[in-house]
C-alpha cells in the first residue's frame, strides 16, 4: 500500500524531496540496506550516484519490506531531466523503485518518517544530521541541518557567561547535564547557524546537586561567532542531540577580561590533560597587562616606539634582554593576525640597556660585552586595525606560559616613520643596510596608502578648468617663499594668461594661503588654489593639481623650479605640439651655479652587459650642453614637463612606496613610456631647481636615497634591463 500523503509503504515507490540544489532525499521501504549504496536514476549508467542510507527495522512488516529507509543522494553530477525510477544496487538483489514526483517539502516527508519509525526516529534523525554535516556544508544546507536538530534536540542547561577572545574563539560558562568533555563538533545558533569546534570541560558547582555540573569551554567557528548574538548551542549527547540555551540575563565579558573568568574556575575543572592544557593557555592569554616584567626569570623587554603605517603594517623599535635564551619566539598580535618578528628583525647595539641592568641580581650572568639587545622590525598587516584594537607582543617562554608586552602604536605615514628612524642610523653600518633590505624596503613595497586629496579650493580671476592647457604647480611643506614662483609666472607673458593650479599641503597653505591669494590677485592670474591632505612632496601636490582641472594638456612644475628666462613654457609647448601632443617633454634643469642637475635620464650599459638608468651630465657646467639637440630619452622628469592629462590619469598617477620625489618621478615616467607616452628632452629650454630634504640629519638623505633606489630596483630592474635605448637626437 501507499500512503496518500506521506511515506510510501508498498516497497515499489519512493518519495523524493530536495534538501538543496546538490542533495536529494528519498524515503521508502525495502529489505536491509548497507550504509552506502549505488543508485542508478532512470536506469541510466551515466546517472549513477552513491547514496548514504539511514534505515530502521519495521515491526510486523513483510520480510521484503522489513526496513524503512532514508537515502541521501548527491545531485551535482545529475542532469536536470525528469526523474522517474531509482535502481538500488546493494549486496543483495537489485530493486527498482518508481519515484513519486508529488511536490513535498522535506519537513513533510520527515514528518511522515517520524510517524512510521516511532521510537527509532531519534536514531534516524541523528544519522541524517551526521550525513548532512559530512564534508563542508554550505549555508543553505546548514540551515536545513539546524532545523532538523531543533526538531530533535532536548533542552539541557544554560550558558550564563560568555565572551569573545581576540583570536576569534568564544568562551562559554554555564551548567548542563551530560555535557560532552573534550573536543566536540557543535552548531552555534546566532543570526544563522555556524559549525564550530567546542573544547570543553566540566567543574564542580555546589548549587547544582548531582544531576548537573558546571561547564566551561572555548568555541571556534568556521565563521566568526558574535557573542552578543549567540542564542544557543546544539551538541550531540550520549543518546541524542541537546541544546544549551544562552540565559536571558547572561554576563557578556569583554575580551580583556575573559582570561580572568577562565582562571576563576580552573582549579575546579575536570578534564583530560590535553583539554586542561588548552584551557590553561586560554586563561593565560593577553588581558591588557604587561606580564613580561612579572617573570621570575631574566627576561625583560622595552619599546622605544611603535608606529602604525597606514595601509602597510607596524614598525617597532625596542630592546629585549634574554641572556639565558628562554624566549622561544616573539610575535606581534593584532586582533586575529599573528606576525612572528624575531625571525626577521634587525638587531641593534644597545649599550644603554646593558648598563641599566648591570647591577640587577637577576641579570648577574649577563655578558657585559654583549650589547646586541636592540631590535627594529616591520610587521606587515593584511588590514589596518582600528585605533581601539588591542596590539601587543607575545613572548613564547620555554617551560612556561606566554608573556605579553602591550603596544600603543601611533599612526604615521611611511615618510614620517622613516624621518624618525633613518637619521639615527649610521649609513656605513651593517644595521642600516640590513634595515633597508629587511624592514624599510618591505614596508614601502607593502604600502597601499591613501592618495592625497583636495579638502578646499579657492579660485582667483577667471579660472577655466576646461581650457586646452593648464599649468599645475606642486608645493611641498619645505617651500619657504611661494611668492617668488607666483611673481615669475605673473611676469612671464607665456604663463600670465594660462589657467594655473597651485596645489599643496593644507598645513603649509594654512599659513601662506592668504599671501598666495593676494599675489595671484595682484598679478591678475587666473588661479585655482588647492588645499590638500596627504601631500608629502611635490609629486603628491601635482597629482592633486591634475585632478583639479579637465584640460587635455597639463604642464607640471615643482615649486622648487624657477624659470631662467621668459618664454620657457611656450618653447616646451611648441616641442610638445610638434610631436603630436602624445609625449612628455622636459627642459634642462640647472643648479643655481649653472651646473647641470638634470639633462635627461638615459640607459647605460655596465661591464657585465646589463642596462641601468643614469642621469647624464649631473654636476657638469651647463656649457657641456652647448651642442646638444632635442632627444628622445629613456625617462623625462615630472618635476618640470608638459604631457597629456589623459596619459597621466591612465597611468594611475604616482606610485606610492617611495620616500622622496626623485624615484616617484622616474617611476611615473617609465609607466608613461610603457603605456605609449615617450619622453623628450629639450636642452635649449633651461630652468633652475634646488634639491630639498625634509631632514637636516646627515644620514637622512643618503639612506632615504638608498631606500628609494632599493624600492625602484625591485619594481623596475628587470624591465630596464630589457628596454631599448633612446640615446639619439630627434629633431
Amino acid at each position: 500500500m501507499t500512503e496518500q500523503h506521506g511515506m510510501p509503504l508498498d516497497g515499489r515507490t519512493v518519495v523524493a524531496a530536495l534538501v538543496d540544489e546538490g542533495l536529494a532525499l528519498m524515503v521508502g521501504v525495502g529489505s536491509a540496506l548497507p550504509a552506502t549504496i549505488d543508485i542508478y536514476l532512470n536506469s541510466q549508467s551515466d546517472a549513477k550516484v552513491q547514496a548514504s542510507i539511514i534505515s530502521w527495522r519495521r515491526h510486523d512488516a513483510e520480510p521484503d519490506n522489513a526496513y524503512g529507509f532514508v537515502a541521501l543522494l548527491p545531485m551535482k553530477d545529475v542532469s536536470a531531466r525528469r526523474l522517474k525510477t531509482a535502481l538500488f544496487r546493494g549486496a543483495g538483489k537489485p530493486r527498482e523503485y518508481r519515484i513519486d514526483n508529488r511536490q513535498q517539502r522535506i519537513e513533510a516527508v520527515l514528518s511522515s518518517v517520524a510517524d512510521q519509525s516511532g521510537p527509532a526516529f531519534a536514531t534516524v534523525i541523528d544519522g541524517l544530521i551526521e550525513a548532512l554535516l559530512a564534508g563542508d556544508p554550505d549555508k543553505k544546507r546548514l540551515s536545513k541541518v539546524a532545523a532538523l536538530v531543533q526538531s530533535a534536540a532536548r533542552s539541557n542547561g544554560f550558558i550564563e557567561v560568555l565572551g569573545g577572545l581576540e583570536e576569534g574563539d568564544v568562551y562559554i560558562q554555564g551548567w548542563s547535564s551530560g555535557f560532552p568533555t573534550g573536543r566536540t563538533r557543535v552548531i552555534a545558533m546566532a543570526d544563522s547557524p555556524i559549525l564550530a569546534e567546542l573544547t570543553s570541560a566540566d567543574f564542580q558547582r555546589d548549587d547544582l546537586g548531582d544531576e548537573a555540573s558546571g561547564v566551561t569551554g572555548l568555541m571556534l567557528g568556521d565563521k566568526p561567532i558574535n557573542p552578543k548574538k549567540l542564542k544557543r548551542v546544539y551538541f550531540r549527547g550520549r543518546d541524542t542531540w541537546y541544546s544549551i540555551e544562552v540565559y536571558q540575563h547572561r554576563v557578556l565579558v569583554a575580551p580583556p577580561y575573559v582570561p580572568a573568568h577562565i582562571r576563576s574556575v580552573l582549579d575546579r575543572v575536570r578534564a583530560p590533560e590535553k583539554i586542561l592544557h588548552t584551557l590553561k593557555m586560554a586563561a593565560h592569554r593577553f588581558d591588557g597587562r604587561d606580564t613580561v616584567s612579572e617573570l621570575d626569570r631574566p627576561v625583560r623587554i622595552g619599546i622605544d616606539f611603535s608606529l602604525l603605517i597606514e595601509g602597510s603594517g607596524v614598525l617597532i623599535s625596542g630592546w629585549m634582554l634574554d641572556p639565558d635564551r628562554a624566549v622561544k619566539d616573539v610575535s606581534l598580535r593584532v586582533g586575529g593576525e599573528v606576525v612572528r618578528i624575531d625571525d626577521h628583525w634587525t638587531r641593534q647595539s644597545r649599550a644603554d640597556v646593558t648598563d641599566a641592568f648591570a647591577n640587577d641580581p637577576m641579570f648577574s650572568g649577563m655578558n657585559p660585552a654583549r650589547n646586541n639587545h636592540g631590535f627594529l622590525v616591520f610587521c606587515p598587516l593584511d588590514v589596518t586595525p582600528p585605533s581601539d584594537q588591542a596590539t601587543y607582543l607575545e613572548l613564547g617562554i620555554s617551560d612556561a606560559f606566554p608573556a605579553y608586552c602591550p603596544l600603543n602604536p601611533t599612526r604615521a605615514s611611511a615618510r614620517q616613520a622613516l624621518s624618525r628612524v633613518l637619521p639615527s642610523l649610521d649609513p656605513r653600518s651593517v644595521t642600516a643596510s640590513n634595515s633597508i633590505e629587511r624592514q624599510f624596503g618591505p614596508m614601502l613595497q607593502a604600502m597601499t596608502a591613501q592618495r592625497p586629496y583636495a579638502v578646499d579650493i579657492h579660485d582667483i580671476g577667471d579660472f577655466d578648468e576646461d581650457a586646452p592647457v593648464t599649468l599645475v604647480v606642486g608645493v611641498d611643506d619645505t617651500i619657504n617663499d611661494i611668492g617668488v614662483t607666483i611673481a615669475l609666472l605673473g611676469l612671464d607673458s607665456a604663463t600670465r594668461h594660462l589657467p594655473i593650479v597651485i596645489a599643496g599641503p593644507v598645513e603649509s597653505f594654512d599659513q601662506v594661503g592668504s599671501e598666495i591669494l593676494r599675489l595671484a590677485a595682484f598679478y591678475k592670474l587666473n588661479t585655482r588654489i588647492v588645499f590638500a591632505e596627504g601631500v608629502e612632496d611635490y609629486c603628491d601636490a601635482l597629482e592633486v593639481g591634475v585632478d583639479a582641472t579637465n584640460s587635455e594638456t597639463v604642464g607640471l612644475v615643482s615649486a622648487h623650479i624657477l624659470p631662467r628666462d621668459d618664454g620657457w613654457f611656450d618653447q616646451l609647448h611648441a616641442a610638445y605640439i610638434k610631436r603630436g601632443n602624445k609625449v612628455l617633454v622636459s627642459p634642462t634643469i640647472l643648479f643655481e651655479d649653472d651646473s647641470v642637475r638634470w639633462a635627461g635620464t638615459w640607459i647605460n650599459s655596465n661591464a657585465n652587459g646589463g642596462q641601468y638608468l643614469s642621469d647624464r651630465y649631473v654636476g657638469y657646467p651647463c656649457a657641456v650642453l652647448a651642442d646638444a639637440q632635442p632627444s628622445e630619452v629613456s625617462a623625462g622628469t615630472l618635476e618640470c614637463c608638459i604631457l597629456p592629462r589623459k596619459a597621466f590619469k591612465d597611468s594611475d598617477g604616482f606610485t606610492r612606496g617611495y620616500i622622496g620625489p626623485a624615484e616617484k618621478s622616474l617611476d611615473l615616467a617609465l609607466k608613461l613610456r610603457m603605456a605609449g607616452t615617450p619622453s623628450y628632452w629639450i636642452p635649449d629650454v633651461e630652468v633652475l631647481g634646488s634639491e630639498q630634504s625634509i631632514s637636516k640629519a646627515p644620514a637622512w638623505e643618503e639612506l632615504s636615497n638608498r631606500l628609494d633606489r632599493w624600492a625602484f630596483d625591485r619594481r623596475w630592474s628587470l624591465v630596464v634591463s630589457n628596454l631599448r635605448s633612446h640615446n639619439n637626437a630627434v629633431d
